[in-house]
C-alpha cells in the first residue's frame, strides 16, 4: 500500500536550487535510508514532506488516516517537569481520555436507570478509544524506550530543565518513538547516543511495525536497519533496493553503465557532426539536414559528475619514522570531585598500530585522551611518549581553532604559507571561493571538523590521536578519511562511535568500562563477536554452577535464577493475555444496551472493568522489571 507519494517537488532558496523534480513513493513496510553529501538538501526534503518547508512546486500526497512522526525540538517545560511526564506528554490524547474515564466512573457511582445506561454507553466507547490509542500500556512503553535510549530509572524523575542538549535530543527521540506513527521520519537519530543505545535503537527499528525514512551518515546503522536507499545528490534523487552495502554495489554498476553509454553516445554524436559538416552544402545536404534534425531531437546521456567532496593529498600519508614504542601508559588514574573516572590503566601502543578506544558515554574516553595530551593532570600514574614521536591531536570540540580568524588565516598565520598555497589546500578540503574568508566562529560543525583535520595533517605528525574524527562528515568524506588512515604510515589512536569507520581503520580495540581497560586484538566487529562469545561462555558457566550437583549447599547461589525468572515472565505474559481477553469481553458487554436493564449487574461490570484497567499496567510493570533483570 502506498502511504506517501512525492511528485515532482522542487525547492530553491533564492537563486540556489536545492533539488528539482524529485519523485518517490513510500510503501507499507519500507525502511528507507536517505543519504547524500552535506548540503545536498536531505533535511530540506524532510521538511517538505512534513510541510514545515513547503516545496516551490510539485506535491506530497499522504494516504488518509496515516500518521507521520518527525523528530522536533523538545518543547520548553515548566520547572519541575520530570522526564517521565515530558515523554508521557506525547500521550496527551490518551491522558485526556483517561481523565474522561475517571469522571464517567464517578458519575456512574451516583446514577441509575436511563442516566446510568447512557453514561455506561459513553464509558464503553471511550474505553475502546482509550485502548486503541495505547492508554493501558503507555507508562510501560515510556519506561522501555527511555531505558533503551540510555536513561536510568532515576533519570525518569529528573527535571528536564536540567538536561544537557544531548539528553534533550534523546528525550525528544523517546517522545517520538513511544507513539509509533505509521511513518517515522528520523534525521540523524544516532547523534548523542552511545554504542549501547545505538544498538538498542537498531534492534527497535528493525522490528518497528511501521514504515521508516531516515537520514544518517552511519553506514553500519543503515546496513542493519534499511531495505531501500534514496540518494540525493546534485539536486536529483536516485533509488536503490537494499541497504548501504547493496547501494554501493548498485551505484557502481549504474555509474559504470552511464559512463559507457555517455562515451558511446559522444562517439556517435561526433561522427554525426562530422558527416553534417562535410555534406552541409553538397549533394548530400538533404541527408545532412535530416541528421541534424535527429541530433537536435536526441535525448542526451548525462556525463557522470565527479565528486566535489573532500580530497586528501597522497603526500600527507607519509610520516617520519619513530621509535618502535609510541606511547607507554602506566597505572594511570583520573577523577573529578573525589570520584574516580578510571584508575590503574596500563597499555602500550607500538609503531604502525591503529587502535580504537571504545566505551559508553561518560566512561572517560575523551578525558583519557586529554590526560594523554597533558590538557588534564592525572591523579596517578604516568604517560610516556617514545623517541621521535610527533603527536597530532584532533579535538572534537575544535579548541585548536581561533574563532575570530578567517579560514584562510588559520593556514597563512599558523603555517606561514602563501595565500595561493593555502587556497589550494583549502580547496581540497571543500573550502572554495569566498568560503576561505569566513570567520571560524560562523562555520558549521562539519566545516570546523574539516578545517581542524586539515591543520592537523599539515603538521605532519606520525602519531594521530583522534577524538570522533568523522563527526559531522558526510559519507563521501568519511570514505576519504578512512582511505587516508588505511594508508597512513604512522600510528593511530582513535575514539569513535562510527563502527563502520572502526572496522575499516583499526586493528586493535580497547574498551574502557567501569574505570578499567580490556583489550581485544581486532577491529570493532571482532570485538563485538568476542564479547558475545565471552558472554555466552560466562552464561553457560553460571547455568552449570546453578545445578544442584555442581554447587555445595554452603555456596551462595547467584542472585538471579534465569530459568525461574523465565518461568515467571511466561506466567505474567499468560496473565496479561487473560486479563486483556477479559477486558475485551467486558468492553463488548458494556456496549450492549440490554446489560443496563439490571443496574446492579451493570455496576459490577463497570467495577470489574475499572479494576482491570488499573491492574493490567501493574502486571506490565512487573513483566518489564523481570525482563530488565534477565537481560542484565
Amino acid at each position: 500500500m502506498i502511504l506517501l507519494q512525492a511528485k515532482d517537488i522542487t525547492k530553491s532558496f533564492g537563486v540556489n536550487k536545492i533539488f528539482e523534480d524529485v519523485s518517490f513513493i513510500i510503501q507499507t513496510g519500507d525502511k528507507i535510508g536517505l543519504i547524500g553529501p552535506n548540503g545536498a538538501g536531505k533535511t530540506t526534503l524532510f521538511r517538505s514532506i512534513t510541510g514545515e518547508e513547503p516545496a516551490d512546486s510539485g506535491e506530497v500526497v499522504k494516504a488518509d488516516q496515516v500518521s507521520l512522526g518527525y523528530l522536533q525540538q523538545m518543547p520548553d517545560y515548566s520547572p519541575g517537569t520530570t522526564l517521565m511526564d515530558a515523554i508521557l506528554d506525547s500521550f496527551a490524547d490518551c491522558l485526556i481520555l483517561r481523565d474522561k474515564l475517571r469522571r464517567l466512573e464517578a458519575d456512574m457511582g451516583k446514577q441509575d436507570g436511563a442516566d446510568l445506561a447512557a453514561t455506561m454507553e459513553t464509558y464503553s466507547r471511550t474505553t475502546e478509544e482509550y485502548e486503541k490509542s495505547g492508554g493501558f500500556e503507555c507508562e510501560a512503553l515510556v519506561r522501555k524506550v527511555a531505558h533503551g535510549l540510555g536513561f536510568s530509572r532515576e533519570d525518569l524523575e529528573r527535571d528536564v530543565a536540567e538536561f544537557s542538549g544531548g539528553e534533550k535530543t534523546r528525550a525528544g527521540l523517546a517522545r517520538l518513538l513511544v507513539r509509533e506513527p505509521d511513518i517515522l521520519l528520523l534525521d540523524e537519530p544516532t547523534n548523542h547516543l552511545d554504542l549501547a543505545a545505538v544498538e538498542w535503537l537498531e534492534s527497535y527499528l528493525k522490528n518497528y511495525r511501521g514504515t521508516l525514512l531516515l537520514i544518517s551518515h552511519d553506514r553500519y546503522f543503515l546496513d542493519l536497519v534499511t531495505n531501500k536507499t534514496l540518494e540525493l545528490e546534485y539536486g536529483r534523487l536516485e533509488q536503490y533496493n537494499g541497504g548501504y552495502s547493496r547501494y554501493q554495489i548498485l551505484k557502481e554498476e549504474r555509474v559504470l553503465s552511464q559512463s559507457r553509454a555517455y562515451e558511446k553516445q559522444q562517439k556517435e554524436i561526433k561522427k554525426t557532426e562530422e558527416y553534417i559538416n562535410k555534406y552541409r552544402a553538397g549533394i548530400k545536404s538533404k541527408q545532412a539536414r535530416g541528421r541534424q534534425s535527429q541530433l537536435d531531437r536526441l535525448e542526451r546521456v548525462e556525463a557522470v559528475k565527479s565528486s566535489s567532496g573532500l580530497r586528501l593529498s597522497s603526500g600527507l600519508h607519509k610520516a617520519e619514522a619513530s621509535g618502535n614504542m609510541i606511547i607507554s601508559v602506566k597505572n594511570l588514574g583520573f577523577g573529578y570531585n573525589g570520584k574516580k573516572l578510571f584508575e590503574g590503566l596500563d597499555f602500550e601502543i607500538y609503531a604502525g598500530e591503529k587502535a580504537a578506544l571504545v566505551g559508553g558515554n561518560g566512561t572517560g574516553k575523551s578525558t583519557l585522551l586529554k590526560v594523554i595530551m597533558g590538557q588534564l593532570t592525572a591523579d596517578d600514574g604516568s604517560v610516556e611518549f617514545g623517541s621521535r614521536v610527533k603527536v597530532g591531536y584532533y579535538d572534537q570540540e575544535h579548541r585548536g581553532l581561533d574563532e575570530n580568524k578567517e579560514v584562510i588565516e588559520e593556514l597563512t598565520y599558523n603555517f606561514g604559507m602563501p595565500e595561493a598555497e593555502a587556497r589550494n589546500h583549502l580547496g581540497t578540503f571543500m573550502f572554495r571561493g569566498d568560503d576561505v574568508f569566513k570567520r571560524v566562529k560562523s562555520l558549521s560543525g562539519g566545516e570546523k571538523g574539516r578545517l581542524s583535520l586539515l591543520k592537523l595533517l599539515l603538521e605532519k605528525p606520525n602519531f594521530l590521536i583522534l577524538d570522533e574524527p568523522t563527526n559531522h562528515l558526510d559519507i563521501n568524506s568519511r570514505n576519504v578519511v578512512e582511505d587516508f588512515l588505511q594508508n597512513f604510515e604512522g600510528t593511530v589512536l582513535t575514539v569513535s562511535h562510527d563502527r563502520y569507520f572502526l572496522d575499516m581503520v583499526t586493528d586493535r580495540t580497547m574498551e574502557l568500562a567501569e574505570g578499567s581497560l580490556k583489550e581485544y586484538p581486532g577491529n570493532y566487529t571482532y570485538y563485538k563477536e568476542k564479547k558475545e562469545l565471552l558472554k555466552r561462555e560466562a552464561e553457560l558457566r553460571r547455568v552449570q554452577e546453578e545445578k544442584p550437583y555442581a554447587a555445595p549447599k554452603e555456596v551462595k547461589k547467584p542472585g538471579i535464577n534465569k530459568a525461574k525468572t523465565k518461568e515467571q515472565i511466561a506466567a505474567l505474559e499468560k496473565e496479561i493475555e487473560t486479563l486483556e481477553e477479559r477486558l475485551e469481553e467486558l468492553s463488548a458487554l458494556l456496549a450492549d444496551p440490554d446489560v443496563y436493564q439490571n443496574g446492579d449487574s451493570a455496576k459490577n461490570l463497570v467495577s470489574e472493568y475499572k479494576m482491570l484497567e488499573e491492574k493490567i499496567p501493574e502486571v506490565y510493570g512487573d513483566w518489564e522489571r523481570l525482563c530488565e533483570l534477565i537481560n542484565g
